[in-house]
């Protein structure tokens, strides 16, 4: 056989190249479709997340549960400080537990003692009474009426509290003043507390699964005609 021409190499050179890079085309592209048959279809993987409606509609239900939740709580926690407040007068009990039908303990709810301090109830009348008492002393400031500066308002008030009277001793003479203006009464409302037990979420929430709580919860979901705003 003849030796081929350079023309003749060239063009055999040309060809080879080319069938190279078909084949290495081809052989990308088959592995494109396999890898493409292998994936999921598009959107497959979303479909076990909520719709739209969905989450609306879980929204909506969680809203209205919530509302319900935060009225019987309030009301329920009235209830609980009435009684607690009427069985600490009576027996002087001021603790009470929290305890599931299966005996089990899940929280503690303590009464919490309100407290009784100095009101002022006249601010004038008092900034009067030390204008005239202490003339010498710059403890009143004078605009349309007469207030006590803010320091020695929460001076006198810190002395009235810890004597428990509307009174105040003169540190000179040992006098002791009646304070007008101001009276001494409950300055925070008698509360009580929740304190869970270690594991009392979570018996609770078994609790609520198997039905121990359904008289409990009913209230929840009881069919009501609910106003709209």
């Amino acid at each position: 056989m003849s030796e081929q021409t350079l023309t003749e190499q060239i063009d055999q050179h040309h060809h080879d190249v080319i069938t190279e890079r078909l084949g290495v085309k081809r052989l990308a592209v088959e592995a494109g479709e396999v890898t493409d048959h292998d994936q999921a279809p598009a959107g497959e993987a979303d479909q076990d997340a909520p719709t739209l409606r969905e989450l609306a509609l879980e929204e909506a239900a969680l809203d209205l549960l919530a509302a319900r939740v935060a009225t019987a709580k309030k009301d329920v926690r009235a209830r609980m400080q009435t009684a607690l407040d009427a069985a600490a007068r009576r027996d002087g009990v001021e603790r009470v537990v929290a305890t599931l039908p299966s005996g089990e303990t899940v929280a503690t709810i303590s009464l919490r003692a309100g407290a009784t301090g100095p009101v002022v109830t006249d601010e004038e009348a008092l900034a009067r009474w030390l204008r005239q008492t202490y003339p010498d002393q710059d403890w009143t400031t004078t605009r349309i009426v007469r207030e006590v500066r803010p320091w020695k308002l929460a001076e006198l008030v810190a002395q009235m509290d810890a004597a428990q009277a509307a009174q105040i001793i003169d540190a000179d003479t040992g006098e002791v003043h009646d304070v007008p203006g101001v009276m001494i009464k409950p300055t925070r409302a008698r509360t009580h507390s929740l304190l869970w037990k270690k594991t009392g979420r979570t018996a609770m929430g078994d609790a609520w699964r198997n039905g121990a709580l359904a008289g409990f919860m009913q209230a929840l979901t009881a069919s009501t005609e609910e106003a709209t705003a």
